[in-house]
């Protein structure tokens, strides 16, 4: 149907005026025009063929696209499903590192609770089993009446009462400590009448005490006392540290006395 209206178009300029040369007979006419009809119906054919065939491309085109966008839909899905399950394994992994890593500090406080209840428990048992040695000794200085001493002379306490550890000699008047630690020593002398005496308690060499005492009337007696660390094989003494000091003994009521105990290790 198309067709002929195209033709009608195509005629109808030509059939509205009558051809302009005169030598030209109406058949020559007709058939020119129907030549040009012809010619522009196979120009408009092969148009439309061109038109038709670039549609299908379009067509095939869009079709490829679609194709592929369902590939791509379906790579996307793919890894979306991947990523959840990555995800879900990080997580799980995650999960069950702290849980691994809370049990082994759980493990390990206690571990370290029981370890230091033992250890408390031999210390407790060790400080149990350390008992302070026994050492203490106590001597007398026996003397007839009344003895003097030079300057710097050791008092010589000849009579042994109690010498537990056997730290103290009665031949030289040295104690010798025999544990290291803490002691206790006390001197108690008695001066001669007018007489006076300057004792020291001396730790190898050193003063740790000194004493002094002078009664112009009567006999008399006095005492000093110090605490000293002493390490084991150290020496304790008395000595005199002026000339001319006399010292009395009376065996009913006056006794000049040297003594010392170990009181902490």
């Amino acid at each position: 149907m198309w067709r002929w209206l195209v033709l009608m178009v195509l005629l109808g300029t030509p059939l509205a005026a009558e051809p302009s040369c005169p030598v030209c007979s109406k058949y020559d006419y007709e058939v020119s025009l129907l030549e040009r009809v012809l010619s522009n119906e196979l120009a408009l054919k092969n148009t439309l063929d061109k038109i038709s065939e670039t549609h299908a491309k379009v067509e095939d085109t869009l079709k490829a696209i679609q194709g592929e966008n369902v590939k791509l839909n379906h790579a996307m899905t793919a890894l979306e499903i991947k990523k959840k399950d990555m995800d879900e394994r990080l997580n799980n992994s995650i999960n069950s590192g702290i849980t691994n890593v809370s049990e082994t500090i759980s493990e390990m406080k206690t571990n370290v609770q029981v370890l230091v209840a033992k250890t408390e428990k031999k210390l407790n048992a060790m400080k149990e089993q350390i008992v302070v040695p026994l050492v203490i000794f106590h001597a007398r200085l026996y003397i007839a009446g009344k003895h003097t001493f030079t300057g710097n002379q050791a008092v010589v306490f000849n009579t042994v009462l109690v010498n537990e550890g056997r730290g103290y000699d009665p031949a030289t008047g040295n104690f010798t400590a025999s544990v290291a630690g803490v002691y206790m020593f006390t001197v108690q002398y008695c001066t001669y009448v007018a007489s006076s005496i300057n004792l020291e308690i001396t730790h190898e060499g050193k003063p740790l005490q000194r004493s002094y005492h002078y009664d112009t009337d009567s006999y008399a007696c006095t005492s000093m006392q110090v605490f000293a660390k002493v390490a084991m094989g150290e020496k304790v003494w008395v000595r005199s540290i002026h000339s001319n000091a006399a010292l009395y003994h009376q065996e009913g009521s006056m006794w000049n006395s040297f003594a010392g105990f170990l009181v902490h290790l």
